[in-house]
C-alpha cells in the first residue's frame, strides 16, 4: 500500500505543470489559432445537434471527410452537456486535460512493460508530463493526444500475447485510425512485428479486427465527397485532392528533403523548445533528435518496443512524402517512444565518457571531461528551458492570443448586429466567426506547394486577387486582421499581403476595432 500510495503522490505532482496550465488557461485563448482545432469541434458540434457529421461553418455544409469521425464524436459530449458557446470551453478543457492524464498513465504502463525498472520509468514520465508540447496539445482541442492513447492502448493489448487481448489490440488501433488517418500505420508495423515474431494466427487477428474501420471509414468518405475542383472544398474535406494539388514529380525531392529536415527539427524540438528559431540551435536541435533516433534503434536491437519502433518507422515514412511540413504537433505521438530513446543514448553516451575519464592519456581524460560538462549544460538547459515553457512562456503566449481575441470579439459583435444573415465572410479564423456570429465562409488556404518551392510571389498574389476568389466562393465581405497568416508565412511576405488587401480597390473597409478591420465587397 505504501508503494502504491507513493506512486501515486509522485504521478499527482507530475501532473502540475499541466494541470496548472489547463487551469490558468480554462477559457482556451487559442482556441482555434491553428484552425484544425476549430473545425473539430465544429465537427463535435454537428454530431451533436443531429446535422450529421458535417462542417457546419462552410457555405455548402458538405459532410466532414477530411477528419475521422471519433475524436469529434468525443468532443460532441462537449456539446451535449453545455451547447453554449463559448461558456463550453471551460468544460472542453477538462474534456482534454483528461485524455492527458490517461496518456502519460498509459505510458507509464507501456515502460513498465518493456522491462524498465520503477526508477528509469518515472524519469521517462516526468519528461513526458513537463513537456511544453505534450501540455499544450493536451489542453487543447486536438487529436494528437487522444491518437496517441489509443496507439499505447494498442501495444500495451498486442503485448499480452493471447488471442483475445490481439483483438483488442486491433480495435484500439481502430479506434486510433479512426481519430486520425496517420494511424494506418498501425495496419503494417503491428503485423509485421507479429510476423516477425511467427506469431502467424496473431497478426491475421489483428488486421482482421482493425481493417473494418479503415474500409469503413474510406467508403464513408468516398460516398460523402463533394467531388469539387474547388480548391478550398478539397483544403476542408479531401485530403488526398487537395494533395494532388501540391505534391508531384516536379517538386518530390524538395518535399522529401524539407519533410526530413522538419522531422528532425520537430523531433529535436521535443525536447528543445522552438523558442529561439536561428541556424545554430536549430543544428543542436537536430544532433540531439538524431540522438533520440540512436537510442530507439539501440532499444530496438536489444528487442525493447520494438513494436513501437516499426509504427514510427513506418509513420515517418508517411510524413516523408506528405505534403505539409511535418512539425512538432505531427511527431508528438512518438515522443514517448523517443523519450526512451534519448535515455538509453544518454545512459550509453555516460558510460562511454566514464571509461574514458579514467584513460591512462591525460589528454583523454581532459577531452572527456569537457565534453561531458558540455552535453550536461545542453540538456540542464533544455531541462530548464521545457520549465520555463511550461510555466511561463505558454501562459504568456495565451495572454497574447486572449489580446487578439478581444479585438476578434468586437468585430463578430458588430458583424453580428450589421450584416445580413445570409452574407458569408472570408476570414482567417472561419470556425471562431461562425461559433460567435452564425455566419458562414471559409479562410482561403495557400498551396503548400508555395511554401516548399519558397514561392512568395504566388502566396503574395493570392491575396491580391482576392475579390475574384470571393466572387468565386460566394463570399460577400472579408475580416482581415494584421495577424492573419501568421501560422503560415514569415513577417515579410505577411506586410506585403496587408499592403495588397489594404490597397485593393474593391474592397470597402466597413468597420474596424484593433487588428482588424471589415471589408464590404463591391458589387461587380
Amino acid at each position: 500500500m505504501r508503494i502504491v500510495a507513493r506512486s501515486l503522490l509522485i504521478f499527482l505532482v507530475l501532473l502540475v505543470p499541466s494541470g496548472q496550465f489547463a487551469w490558468r488557461n480554462k477559457n482556451l485563448a487559442e482556441f482555434a489559432y491553428l484552425h484544425d482545432d476549430g473545425v473539430l469541434f465544429l465537427s463535435g458540434q454537428s454530431l451533436a445537434t443531429g446535422n450529421g457529421y458535417r462542417i457546419p461553418s462552410l457555405p455548402e455544409n458538405p459532410a466532414q471527410t477530411k477528419f475521422p469521425p471519433l475524436f469529434p464524436l468525443y468532443l460532441s459530449l462537449i456539446w451535449k452537456l453545455n451547447p453554449h458557446f463559448p461558456d463550453n470551453l471551460r468544460l472542453a478543457t477538462v474534456f482534454c486535460w483528461a485524455l492527458l492524464v490517461v496518456c502519460v498513465a498509459l505510458a507509464w504502463r507501456l515502460y513498465r512493460s518493456d522491462g524498465f525498472g520503477e526508477k528509469r520509468t518515472w524519469l521517462m514520465v516526468g519528461l513526458l508530463a513537463i513537456n511544453p508540447y505534450l501540455i499544450l496539445f493536451g489542453c487543447s482541442m486536438f487529436s494528437e493526444i487522444f491518437f496517441t492513447c489509443c496507439v499505447l492502448a494498442a501495444f500495451l493489448a498486442v503485448r499480452r500475447g493471447t488471442a483475445a487481448m490481439t483483438l483488442v489490440a486491433g480495435l484500439a488501433a481502430a479506434c486510433a485510425y479512426l481519430s486520425r488517418t496517420a494511424g494506418v500505420a498501425l495496419l503494417v508495423s503491428v503485423p509485421l512485428w507479429l510476423l516477425w515474431r511467427r506469431e502467424w494466427r496473431r497478426a491475421v487477428i489483428f488486421a482482421a479486427a482493425m481493417l473494418p474501420a479503415v474500409i469503413g471509414w474510406s467508403l464513408w468518405t468516398r460516398a460523402h465527397l463533394p467531388h469539387s475542383a474547388d480548391q478550398t472544398l478539397l483544403y476542408y474535406t479531401d485530403y488526398f485532392g487537395y494533395r494532388t494539388l501540391n505534391f508531384g514529380a516536379d517538386n518530390l525531392a524538395v518535399i522529401l528533403w524539407k519533410n526530413f529536415d522538419q522531422i528532425l527539427y520537430g523531433v529535436g524540438s521535443l525536447v528543445l523548445p522552438k523558442v529561439l528559431d536561428t541556424l545554430p540551435v536549430k543544428i543542436l536541435t537536430e544532433v540531439i533528435a538524431v540522438a533520440m533516433i540512436a537510442g530507439v534503434v539501440r532499444l530496438a536491437r536489444r528487442g525493447i518496443a520494438l513494436d513501437y519502433a516499426l509504427f514510427a518507422l513506418v509513420s515517418t515514412g508517411i510524413m516523408l512524402v506528405w505534403h505539409f511540413p511535418p512539425n512538432e504537433r505531427f511527431v508528438l505521438p512518438l515522443y514517448p517512444l523517443l523519450v526512451a530513446g534519448l535515455v538509453a543514448e544518454l545512459e550509453h553516451l555516460g558510460g562511454m565518457l566514464k571509461i574514458a575519464r579514467r584513460h591512462k592519456d591525460l589528454s583523454q581524460r581532459v577531452a572527456a571531461g569537457l565534453f561531458s560538462a558540455a552535453v550536461v549544460a545542453v540538456f540542464g538547459a533544455a531541462l530548464v528551458l521545457e520549465l520555463f515553457v511550461s510555466f511561463v512562456f505558454l501562459k504568456e503566449s495565451a495572454d497574447l492570443k486572449q489580446a487578439k481575441l478581444n479585438d476578434l470579439r468586437s468585430a463578430y459583435s458588430w458583424i453580428s448586429a450589421n450584416v445580413p444573415p445570409s452574407a458569408a465572410i472570408l476570414s482567417y479564423d472561419d470556425p471562431l466567426l461562425y461559433l460567435y456570429t452564425g455566419h458562414r465562409g471559409n479562410y482561403m488556404p495557400l498551396l503548400s506547394r508555395w511554401w516548399y518551392g519558397e514561392d512568395h510571389a504566388s502566396i503574395v498574389n493570392a491575396y491580391r486577387n482576392l475579390p475574384a476568389y470571393c466572387r468565386s466562393r460566394g463570399l460577400e465581405y472579408v475580416y482581415f486582421t494584421s495577424e492573419d497568416l501568421e501560422r503560415e508565412v514569415g513577417d515579410e511576405d505577411r506586410l506585403t499581403i496587408q499592403r495588397a488587401v489594404r490597397e485593393t480597390p474593391e474592397l470597402t473597409p466597413v468597420f474596424h476595432a484593433g487588428i482588424g478591420t471589415v471589408y464590404k465587397l463591391n458589387p461587380r
